[in-house]
């Protein structure tokens, strides 16, 4: 999938969901510098030095956060355990947006199910404002067990 190649993606990241998102430390990353927490209270926290951000979900709200930097092209690493049991009308959500009216966007979602349903991630890509890209994959194992890594990789080419 081509990908406009003057727009910068800006690593806007939102989560609903139990999960934690390790940076790698041979990176040089820390959460402290390159991230804010957007909302969420203290259901968001920053932890082991900068290189360790936990975000949780409660009755009330979720948590987000949102890179200072933007970036053309690059991974993004996700350790998402979702919560087990009833979810239905739960999203988990993580998504990589430019800005403006025609931003180009990368969205990677869990959609809430009925207990004893299977999971479903539902994925969109928009470029220059549009999408229309949807697709859903049924996951066949259950990601409420442990926590999974799930990754977005986007270059001049392509996103996997």
């Amino acid at each position: 999938m081509s990908f406009v190649r003057s727009r910068k993606l800006s690593s806007m990241l939102l989560f609903t969901l139990l999960f934690a998102c390790l940076m790698g430390a041979s990176k040089g990353g820390n959460f402290f510098q390159d991230f804010d927490i957007t909302w969420g209270d203290q259901r968001a926290k920053i932890l082991n030095g900068g290189q360790l951000l936990t975000l949780s979900l409660d009755k009330a709200s979720g948590s987000g956060f949102q890179s200072k930097n933007e970036y053309l092209f690059g991974r993004i690493d996700m350790q998402i355990k979702l919560v087990a049991g009833n979810s239905a009308g739960t999203v988990t959500a993580y998504y990589l947006s430019s800005q403006g009216s025609t931003h180009d966007e990368i969205d990677f979602e869990f959609l809430g199910n009925a207990t004893g349903e299977p999971y479903i991630l539902h994925t969109n890509v928009f470029s220059q404002g549009k999408g229309n890209r949807e697709q859903q994959f049924y996951l066949w194992f259950d990601p409420t067990k442990a926590f999974h890594t799930y990754s977005i990789v986007w270059n001049q080419q392509r996103i996997m």
